[in-house]
């Protein structure tokens, strides 16, 4: 064979160079083995984009996997980078969430409910206005008939309104979205939780810049609806969603100790006073019913207990020695009636 020429040797690197260009076309960027060196950019570049698409590419259909080890590594995958210490800043999570959404939407549509599930976990520590309207369309039952899904959707939304990245118009949105979603929720697991995220809004931390005031507002306005409307579910005999109150009272309990005027306190009073001095009544109403389902029992209990509590706070009143916790344990009906007589002038 003739020696090559040094011409044909430039022509036979620069082909190879070719070669491994259009091959690196083709494959795409590689993923990244995390999000790390994005998260906390204010400006990302094209090629960045570019791996993280490849890195959600990667990650997300996992979500899907039928091995549950694989999946849960894949959400752990996704969210490893916004939790933590570290800054994250709004500019990512804007961006991520775009390109997360479409993969985000596809898990919740799909017919996998793990996938859905994690869909909407995933959402729910994204913190924005995305998200938001990601959990937002899956609250109501026409839209979304999985009740395992419909609990994390409103449990999310609970997580998104401490979130200063979310606007403040977005999630007072969501906010009552989330109260007339819960009015109509058969499952008293899903309006629990619903009633929590409402809790968890009134005592929101989001700075006066994000407007914490308005979405608490909008939130005790809301809380105070939807227990109103839980209490007339009890009266006409579904006494499961008795099982939906305490928690929200006990978070109420939490976010008044916090409250740092007396402005604050005559918005709490307003929206709630009006419905807690109705409880007795209700529960009145469906007594054995309550009294033969021990789970009711338990959660009239407590409910009556912080109900007290609470009223004597916001009517700034001496507390009642009234012990109803006792008094419906017991089926002693006296003590209740008592209570719901000397409330009644506070009832809407």
């Amino acid at each position: 064979f003739k020696a090559l020429t040094l011409d044909a040797w430039v022509v036979i690197i620069l082909l190879a160079f070719m070669v491994a260009d259009i091959a690196t076309a083709q494959s795409g960027p590689i993923a990244p083995p995390s999000l790390s060196r994005y998260v906390d950019q204010s400006n990302l570049s094209q090629s960045d984009m570019a791996s993280i698409r490849a890195f959600v590419e990667r990650e997300a259909p996992r979500l899907a996997s039928t091995d549950p080890a694989e999946a849960v590594q894949a959400r752990s995958k996704l969210l490893n980078d916004l939790s933590g210490t570290r800054r994250v800043s709004p500019m990512f999570r804007e961006q991520y969430t775009e390109v997360l959404e479409p993969h985000l939407r596809s898990a919740l549509d799909g017919d996998n409910i793990s996938a859905a599930v994690m869909a909407a976990q995933i959402a729910s520590m994204l913190g924005t206005d995305g998200a938001v309207k990601i959990l937002t369309d899956r609250l109501e039952t026409r839209d979304e008939p999985r009740q395992a899904v419909r609990v994390w959707a409103a449990g999310g939304l609970g997580m998104l309104a401490n979130a200063p990245t979310v606007s403040e118009r977005r999630m007072t949105r969501a906010l009552r979205s989330l109260a007339v979603a819960a009015s109509e929720e058969p499952s008293w697991a899903v309006r629990r939780r619903a009633m929590m995220s409402l809790a968890a809004a009134v005592a929101n931390e989001r700075g006066d810049d994000a407007g914490q005031d308005a979405v608490r507002e909008e939130a005790i306005e809301r809380l105070g609806e939807t227990m109103q409307e839980t209490l007339r579910s009890i009266r006409t005999g579904d006494t499961q969603f008795m099982i939906a109150l305490p928690p929200a009272t006990t978070q109420v309990q939490n976010a008044l100790l916090m409250a740092n005027s007396p402005q604050q306190q005559a918005v709490y009073a307003e929206h709630l006073v009006p419905v807690l001095a109705g409880a007795h009544e209700a529960i009145l109403e469906s007594w054995d019913t309550i009294r033969s389902d021990p789970r009711s029992l338990a959660a009239a209990a407590r409910f009556l207990d912080e109900s007290e509590l609470l009223l004597s706070v916001l009517t700034n009143t001496p507390q009642r020695n009234a012990q109803l916790s006792k008094a419906i344990m017991n089926g002693q009906r006296g003590p209740v009636q008592q209570a719901a007589e000397h409330w009644n002038p506070h009832r809407g």
